[in-house]
Protein backbone atom coordinates (compact mmCIF):
# COMPACT_ATOMS: atom_id res chain seq x y z
CA UNK A 1 0.00 0.00 0.00
CA UNK A 2 1.48 3.52 -0.58
CA UNK A 3 0.90 6.91 1.48
CA UNK A 4 -2.33 7.50 3.25
CA UNK A 5 -3.16 11.22 1.68
CA UNK A 6 -5.35 13.59 3.53
CA UNK A 7 -8.09 15.83 2.17
CA UNK A 8 -10.02 18.80 2.61
CA UNK A 9 -13.70 19.38 1.90
CA UNK A 10 -15.17 21.95 -0.03
CA UNK A 11 -18.88 22.72 -0.08
CA UNK A 12 -19.29 23.51 -4.03
CA UNK A 13 -21.78 26.08 -4.45
CA UNK A 14 -24.16 23.72 -6.60
CA UNK A 15 -24.78 21.81 -3.15
CA UNK A 16 -22.32 19.34 -3.94
CA UNK A 17 -19.13 18.30 -1.56
CA UNK A 18 -15.95 18.62 -3.73
CA UNK A 19 -12.75 16.50 -1.71
CA UNK A 20 -9.32 17.80 -2.48
CA UNK A 21 -5.39 16.26 -1.84
CA UNK A 22 -2.71 18.32 -1.88
CA UNK A 23 -0.24 16.49 -3.63
CA UNK A 24 3.95 17.67 -4.59
CA UNK A 25 2.47 17.87 -7.81
CA UNK A 26 -0.60 20.29 -7.29
CA UNK A 27 -4.07 19.65 -6.13
CA UNK A 28 -6.01 16.64 -7.10
CA UNK A 29 -9.90 16.64 -7.04
CA UNK A 30 -12.23 13.28 -6.40
CA UNK A 31 -12.83 12.27 -9.86
CA UNK A 32 -16.60 11.52 -8.32
CA UNK A 33 -17.06 15.29 -7.44
CA UNK A 34 -15.88 16.31 -10.61
CA UNK A 35 -18.19 14.19 -12.06
CA UNK A 36 -21.22 14.95 -9.84
CA UNK A 37 -20.39 18.65 -10.57
CA UNK A 38 -19.80 18.81 -14.58
CA UNK A 39 -20.57 15.68 -15.75
CA UNK A 40 -23.68 13.76 -13.87
CA UNK A 41 -23.88 11.14 -16.76
CA UNK A 42 -19.92 10.06 -15.92
CA UNK A 43 -18.72 7.70 -13.75
CA UNK A 44 -15.03 6.36 -11.88
CA UNK A 45 -16.03 3.49 -13.92
CA UNK A 46 -16.13 5.14 -17.33
CA UNK A 47 -12.52 7.09 -16.80
CA UNK A 48 -10.77 4.50 -18.48
CA UNK A 49 -12.55 3.48 -21.58
CA UNK A 50 -12.85 7.42 -22.07
CA UNK A 51 -9.15 7.54 -22.13
CA UNK A 52 -9.03 9.99 -18.97
CA UNK A 53 -5.95 9.87 -16.91
CA UNK A 54 -6.48 9.68 -13.45
CA UNK A 55 -4.75 8.73 -10.01
CA UNK A 56 -5.70 6.27 -7.33
CA UNK A 57 -4.88 7.63 -3.99
CA UNK A 58 -5.25 5.72 -0.12
CA UNK A 59 -7.53 7.60 1.61
CA UNK A 60 -8.99 7.28 5.26
CA UNK A 61 -13.17 7.20 4.77
CA UNK A 62 -15.42 6.77 7.63
CA UNK A 63 -12.29 5.42 9.64
CA UNK A 64 -11.43 2.69 7.28
CA UNK A 65 -8.86 3.11 3.85
CA UNK A 66 -9.74 3.93 0.93
CA UNK A 67 -8.73 3.83 -2.94
CA UNK A 68 -9.92 7.21 -4.81
CA UNK A 69 -9.57 7.87 -8.19
CA UNK A 70 -8.21 11.84 -8.47
CA UNK A 71 -7.99 14.22 -11.25
CA UNK A 72 -5.56 17.34 -11.51
CA UNK A 73 -6.76 20.18 -13.59
CA UNK A 74 -5.04 18.70 -16.84
CA UNK A 75 -6.85 15.95 -16.30
CA UNK A 76 -10.57 17.95 -15.90
CA UNK A 77 -9.65 19.99 -19.18
CA UNK A 78 -9.55 16.64 -21.17
CA UNK A 79 -13.15 16.14 -20.41
CA UNK A 80 -13.96 19.09 -22.85
CA UNK A 81 -14.48 16.30 -25.72
CA UNK A 82 -17.64 15.26 -23.26
CA UNK A 83 -18.75 18.46 -21.19
CA UNK A 84 -19.54 21.76 -22.58
CA UNK A 85 -16.12 24.21 -21.77
CA UNK A 86 -17.85 26.25 -20.30
CA UNK A 87 -19.08 24.10 -17.63
CA UNK A 88 -15.41 23.00 -17.05
CA UNK A 89 -14.29 26.82 -17.16
CA UNK A 90 -16.71 27.41 -15.13
CA UNK A 91 -15.71 24.92 -12.73
CA UNK A 92 -11.76 25.34 -12.93
CA UNK A 93 -11.97 28.83 -12.29
CA UNK A 94 -13.88 28.26 -9.32
CA UNK A 95 -11.04 25.85 -7.86
CA UNK A 96 -8.49 28.55 -8.53
CA UNK A 97 -10.71 31.39 -7.06
CA UNK A 98 -11.71 29.32 -3.97
CA UNK A 99 -9.76 26.62 -3.22
CA UNK A 100 -6.23 27.53 -4.63
CA UNK A 101 -5.12 30.22 -2.26
CA UNK A 102 -5.95 28.33 1.22
CA UNK A 103 -2.87 25.76 -0.04
CA UNK A 104 -0.59 28.72 -1.51
CA UNK A 105 -1.32 30.74 1.82
CA UNK A 106 -0.40 27.12 4.04
CA UNK A 107 2.29 26.63 1.43
CA UNK A 108 4.25 30.13 2.43
CA UNK A 109 3.61 29.57 5.97
CA UNK A 110 6.02 26.20 5.64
Amino acid sequence: MGRIWTYWEFDHPLGSMVRVISTPLGLEIFAEDVFKIIAPELNNEKIVPLHIQNRERHVVIDEQITIVKTLNSGDIYNLKSRVKEQIINNFTQWIRSNILPIFHQSFLKN
